[in-house]
């Protein structure tokens, strides 16, 4: 912790943006810095954050980071931000294609965007080429849909808030100045594992009966109306 407290130092807080709190990151950096993988993929960065805590942790590999829209609101301040590092990779575009084309082998992959069943239809695209050394998935809280499939179709995932890794929040204090009266909690990392036990075509047809129920229970919602 104390390598990536050091790495985090000159990170500024982003208050009030929400986004990838450090513990998570802390997460994502104590599981993949051993692997020492030569390239990230981002997908989805908002104002660079954790594209920046990327770059400053995996120094000598190569960080991808793809956002759909050049004229998001927080583009502009992402490319602000993370001008000065030759390690990092600016893109625009869909992640289904742009990832696809830029993926390695061993390759460590981090999606905060689409969000999900989007973002579970990604990373079953990326982890069927057999590349990636892991993918975390980003926003997984229990109680949503997409932590419930993969609790329910797939064996060996791990999650953020895990007891083992909740001591690690201490790295978020003092991290925003709006903390005392912030209502949002942490995303929560889902962590797949590279080589899940049910194939790919099995995960990728329970993902389609997934939708199609989430879909009907909210169509169920709508009809009853706001008393329902």
């Amino acid at each position: 912790m104390a390598e990536y407290r050091a790495c985090i130092a000159g990170v500024a807080p982003e208050a009030g943006f929400g986004g990838i709190w450090e513990s998570e990151m802390f997460l994502f950096y104590a599981a993949i810095y051993p692997l020492r993988p030569k390239q990230v993929l981002e997908s989805g960065r908002a104002r660079g954050k954790s594209t920046l805590i990327l770059a400053r942790c995996f120094p000598e590999a190569r960080v991808i980071s793809v956002e759909l829209n050049s004229q998001a609101p927080n583009a502009a301040a992402a490319e602000a931000k993370l001008a000065s590092y030759s390690n990092v990779e600016l893109l625009y575009g869909d992640s289904r294609e742009v990832m696809a084309r830029r993926l390695q082998n061993g390759d460590a992959v981090l999606i905060d965007g689409p969000k999900g069943f989007r973002a579970l239809k990604l990373a079953l695209q990326l982890l069927s080429s057999g590349k990636p050394c892991a993918v975390f998935i980003h926003d997984c809280p229990p109680g949503s849909p997409v932590r419930d499939f993969l609790v329910r179709h797939w064996p060996g995932v791990f999650f953020g808030d895990d007891p083992l890794f909740r001591r690690f929040q201490v790295l978020d204090e003092g991290r925003d100045p709006l903390e005392p009266s912030r209502k949002r909690g942490y995303g929560i990392f889902a962590i797949l594992p590279p080589r899940p036990r049910p194939c790919f075509w099995w995960l990728r047809l329970r993902l389609f009966f997934a939708e199609l129920a989430t879909m009907g229970e909210s169509r169920k919602t709508i009809s009853q109306g706001p008393d329902a």
